[in-house]
């Protein structure tokens, strides 16, 4: 007797799911020289918001800042496929500059729900003046039409919003209702030669339209920048 073949619908599903994993893994391997990088720029800045963490009368429990800027920015630059695994590798092998430790999921989301997002803010404003120093130091040839702009404007920026992904109703305060929930609107001025944001914008209302973050713009900008942005921002009472 002949074997019985597969549905096609079960050999799709099948292939969908190993094409997944193979453009993204649940958890990339950490990359050594980049993961040093990290460790070097971002946790002195990290340390340097501990006291404003106190201020804010946040307690210095397992949890801390130093942890939560290492498991965010794991999260986030390997890929990690969910909260869930990154809280696993945490506690088996660590992440950055923490050694394993043994934490919950829920204790980690009870602290998110504690923790305000402008200490992660005020880390990075710590960090982009130094990675623009240190970008200032290389001297790696531009493109032809960036050093044409280069020698013509004092600075070349560009200014975009996008509307943040959808968060799952899997965790914290997101367990009730149905569906997702869109996560905000995000918008940023970027330095378009160094590839270095100026500064980011967000706003909780992800329905929010481009147009409002001009005032933010224009306190950014200085005379004689060249600005680049796309149709969603243009105002001609603005530029009137």
């Amino acid at each position: 007797m002949s074997e019985k073949k597969p549905k096609k619908s079960s050999v799709r599903h099948t292939r969908a799911i190993q094409r997944d994993r193979t453009k993204r893994p649940n958890t990339a391997a950490p990359d050594e020289i980049l993961e040093a990088r990290l460790k070097e720029v971002v946790h002195p800045a990290t340390l340097n918001q501990v006291a404003h963490f106190h201020d804010l009368g946040l307690r210095a429990r397992t949890l801390n800042l130093p942890v939560m800027m290492a498991f965010v920015l794991s999260l986030i630059w390997r890929q990690i496929g969910s909260v869930c695994e990154a809280v696993r590798t945490l506690n088996r092998e660590g992440l950055l500059w923490v050694d394993a430790r043994k934490v919950s999921q829920q204790a980690l989301e009870q602290r998110f729900s504690s923790l305000p997002a402008d200490l992660f803010k005020r880390v990075l404003d710590e960090v982009l003046p130094l990675m623009a120093a240190r970008w200032a130091t290389r001297t790696r040839p531009l493109p032809p039409a960036l050093q044409w702009a280069r020698d013509h404007f004092t600075a070349t920026v560009a200014v975009d919003g996008s509307t943040l992904d959808a968060l799952l109703r899997k965790t914290g305060l997101l367990r009730d209702g149905q569906g997702g929930v869109l996560a905000g609107r995000i918008a940023g001025l970027l330095d378009v030669i160094s590839r270095l944001p100026r500064q980011v914008w967000y706003e909780e209302d992800a329905q929010a339209h481009d147009q409002r973050f001009w005032d933010r713009i224009l306190a950014g900008l200085e005379r004689g920048m060249l600005l680049l942005f796309d149709l969603g921002f243009l105002n001609v009472a603005r530029f009137d």
